[in-house]
């Protein structure tokens, strides 16, 4: 029980949920570099957050929700696909974001270092998170309608509202979970559970339903792992939930 009193490991499973959940729906969309691409965006809000001196989370939050907006509106009044428009803010970003924040900060903002939350902060990223859970699967039928019949869908006037949904939840997503992994890897754990699960799937709704479990298992195990050999968060979920994949292309060729 004391495992999990532990707010990093708290952390883990809520923001492993979340990640899974509307990732699963970023690999439907065949937007798994957009989104990877997307969490780079934070970085500027970053280092506007630290030269104000307050909790980044904010400066993350501001940026990647004006990014989403952006993209979306881009979207409708640009010949270019998602792809190139978010390469676009991406590089950008990326550069902004190395050129501004401090060198002692550089390697948290990239790779994540799980810091000590006060309870209102706690409790503010496990409720978001599970909000976001939530939504996908509430929201589950309208976006992948949007996804499968993307034409039908914009004839009939929601596929526009249900883009700017999808990159919406996925921007906060990121934002709460940008302290644990890191703005370079965070894009990871939303597409890493998600294409595990579609190895091992055989149903849309168990696809959905194992991408959230299999993203908090790998969250947190990745957690427990880095706490054994004393290393950042970030890097070591990532690279357990890789070698995860690897396993699952067993059951892909069955």
């Amino acid at each position: 029980m004391e495992l999990f009193n532990n707010q990093s490991f708290l952390v883990a499973l809520f923001i492993g949920l979340a990640s899974g959940s509307i990732g699963a729906f970023i690999i439907l969309r065949r937007m798994a570099l957009v989104g990877d691409a997307l969490s780079h965006v934070a970085l500027p809000g970053i280092a506007l957050a630290l030269s104000y001196q307050i909790d980044p989370f904010w400066g993350v939050l501001v940026f990647l929700l004006a990014a989403a907006f952006l993209i979306w509106w881009l979207e409708g009044r640009s010949r270019l696909s998602t792809e190139a428009i978010v390469g676009l803010l991406f590089t950008a970003s990326l550069a902004v974001g190395v050129l501004t924040i401090p060198d002692h900060e550089i390697i948290e903002s990239l790779f994540g270092e799980f810091p000590l939350l006060p309870a209102t902060t706690l409790f503010m990223v496990l409720g978001s998170a599970s909000l976001m859970a939530v939504l996908s699967f509430v929201l589950a039928r309208k976006l992948l309608f949007v996804t499968v019949s993307p034409e039908v869908a914009k004839v009939s006037g929601v596929g526009r509202k249900y883009d700017l949904v999808l990159f919406l939840i996925f921007s906060v997503v990121v934002a709460l979970g940008i302290k644990l992994v890191g703005t370079l890897l965070m894009g990871a754990l939303t597409i890493i559970p998600a294409s595990i699960a579609k190895n091992v799937s055989r149903s849309m709704s168990g696809y959905i339903i194992n991408a959230s479990i299999i993203g908090a298992f790998v969250a947190v195990v990745g957690v427990v792992l880095s706490r054994s050999i004393h290393i950042i968060p970030g890097p070591t979920i990532i690279l357990f939930g890789a070698g995860l994949f690897l396993v699952s292309l067993i059951f892909a060729r069955r």
